[in-house]
């Protein structure tokens, strides 16, 4: 019986089988892009909109930490909403260069502040409509705190800015205050702290000043000296004139007392001679002297002896 010879061929894969898998796989790979550039993440304080330029409408916020879908054309327009310290002074690390400002008397002075806020994420699809770029704070928030710093600096000089520093404080942050508050486009900012850090006078400004400052110092304690001159001399008058008329006050005393010890010793002797000798006694004891009664005469001679 004779073999009948059998050849094998190897099958090749069909071409259109081999277009059917490298679509497939285009496929994979577009679906795998889309969904890595729709899935979008935020972190814990974080906020964010989507803004689609095909309609140009912007998305409800979404506050993180959340992840959230979007079509690959779509943006994404995020900030933080934690408070954010903004500081406008000369150290090296400040945020931004102190504000310069002209005084009613024309000085440049340098004035240093620092103010925080926050978003309130609420309100951040107002903030991202205005402010896409998310550069609300360089392009609107720092200007307006240059402005009022200025305007409320022009109304003084530069002597009322050293009397007056915590009034003008005090204004700066009201007049700065009013000024966001009517801003519709920053109605998400909310306002904390705001702070005057300091007012740099010119160097030549500020050694007048502490002349000027040295000179009234001075005047006032000629002035206390003065009054504390007078006010001793007005005390050793008055205490000598209260001295005189107490004396005055004594003497009449002593005489009205002598006037009724006299009328007494008339009233019982009726000895004129002997009134005399009362009084002289009396004198006597205000002297430095003793009495010296000579006796031998119709009358007794009395005489005085010092006594030292």
């Amino acid at each position: 019986m004779r073999e009948i010879p059998v050849e094998y061929r190897r099958r090749r894969p069909s071409l259109t089988a081999l277009r059917i898998g490298v679509v497939a796989g285009l496929i994979a790979v577009v679906i795998v892009a889309v969904l890595a550039t729709s899935i979008s993440q935020l972190g814990p304080g974080e906020v964010a909109v989507v803004y689609d330029p095909i309609t140009r409408s912007f998305s409800s916020p979404v506050v993180g930490p959340a992840l959230f879908l979007k079509f690959p054309w779509q943006g994404v327009i995020k900030d933080f909403y934690t408070i954010d310290i903004v500081d406008m002074t000369s150290a090296p690390d400040a945020d931004y260069p102190p504000i310069t400002a002209l005084t009613r008397d024309g000085v440049e002075v340098s004035v240093e502040i620092s103010f925080t806020y926050e978003v309130d994420p609420s309100k951040f699809r107002s903030l991202a409509m205005n402010y896409p770029r998310v550069n609300y704070e360089e392009n609107r928030l720092i200007p307006v705190m240059r402005q009022v710093v200025r305007d409320v600096i022009a109304k003084y000089t530069v002597e009322e800015l050293i009397a007056k520093r915590d009034a003008i404080a005090r204004e700066i942050e009201e007049v700065y205050r009013s000024r966001i508050r009517a801003d519709r486009t920053l109605e998400a900012i909310v306002l904390h702290e705001v702070n005057l850090r300091g007012i740099r006078l010119p160097e030549t400004v500020k050694k007048a000043i502490e002349e000027k400052v040295a000179a009234y110092q001075r005047k006032i304690a000629a002035q206390y000296e003065r009054e504390r001159i007078l006010t001793l001399a007005n005390a050793t008058a008055q205490q000598r004139i209260l001295i005189a008329e107490a004396e005055a006050r004594a003497i009449e005393i002593r005489a009205e007392a002598l006037r009724r010890a006299v009328e007494l010793i008339m009233q019982v002797s009726s000895d004129p001679e002997l009134a005399r000798l009362y009084l002289l006694m009396q004198a006597l004891q205000n002297t430095n002297a003793s009495p010296v009664i000579i006796v031998g005469g119709a009358q007794p001679i009395i005489g005085v002896q010092s006594r030292g």
